[in-house]
């Protein structure tokens, strides 16, 4: 009877670390990726096309991101002890933090993430033409604008959108934290909220053009909280790397 309770209470320790390490993925991919210019892609897609094939392209490329991401954390993970990996792991967040804490210094206090984003994304998609035309609309769902959208067909605005984002988010910061994350976390948990981040963030993107409309959000102040959180994650690393070298030291 003892054996039994202690397995279920073994059992129930390990669904809440899951669901901790859940969590901390799908915040953690939803500050680095919220506003970033992959963000910014599937907004400007969605405006010059139907949001639906916009939603389905951007999507399966953060996920295929994700299993790639998932795969490389895989064979760190295989490399390194884990204590070793949660320092690696708090050392990534701090820089992506120091990056974010340079950003928000740097950045004009009058500045607005959405028109910056929005012209940075378009003119990576070679769209400079039309940055000015998209920052002061945000997308809204004008007849003048679906005018002059192409005639393609929902499968060519997929493949547009897939490639787009997909080589957006390489070598991007979330791809590298994803990798640290499910180096040094219990992989299903850190892949399903990397997962549900995404999703989420590009429902979000196709969505935002009406809500986005005449809005303002101060770069300083995106920067500021996103730093704020790496900081966060890195503590929380941290903390595991100290744990996980105590338990290597006394086993």
């Amino acid at each position: 009877m003892t054996d039994i309770v202690g397995a279920l209470h073994g059992f129930d320790l390990g669904g809440q670390m899951d669901a901790q390490v859940f969590a901390k993925s799908l915040c953690m991919v939803g500050v680095a990726e919220l506003f970033d210019k992959t963000w910014f892609m599937g907004l400007i897609l969605a405006i010059r096309y139907s949001p639906v094939p916009v939603f389905v392209g951007s999507f399966v490329a953060l996920f295929v991101h994700t299993i790639l991401a998932a795969a490389f954390g895989y064979a760190f993970a295989r490399l390194l002890q884990p204590h070793v990996l949660d320092f690696l792991a708090a050392g990534l967040f701090l820089v992506f933090a120091m990056m974010y804490s340079r950003d928000a210094y740097q950045a004009d206090a009058d500045s607005d993430v959405i028109a910056s984003g929005t012209e940075e994304a378009a003119e990576d998609m070679g769209e400079e033409g039309n940055a000015g035309e998209i920052a002061p609309t945000y997308g809204a769902a004008k007849g003048q604008l679906k005018a002059a959208q192409s005639s393609q067909g929902q499968t060519g605005v997929i493949l547009k959108a897939f490639v787009a984002v997909f080589i957006a988010e390489w070598g991007d910061r979330t791809q590298i934290a994803m990798i640290g994350q499910h180096a040094s976390q219990p992989l299903i948990p850190v892949f399903m909220g990397s997962c549900l981040a995404f999703f989420l963030l590009t429902l979000s993107a196709v969505g935002a053009a009406a809500l986005l409309n005449g809005q303002k959000i101060s770069e300083r102040v995106v920067f500021s909280v996103s730093a704020v959180c790496f900081y966060a994650f890195a503590a929380c690393a941290l903390r595991d790397a100290f744990i996980a070298m105590h338990q290597h030291v006394t086993m």
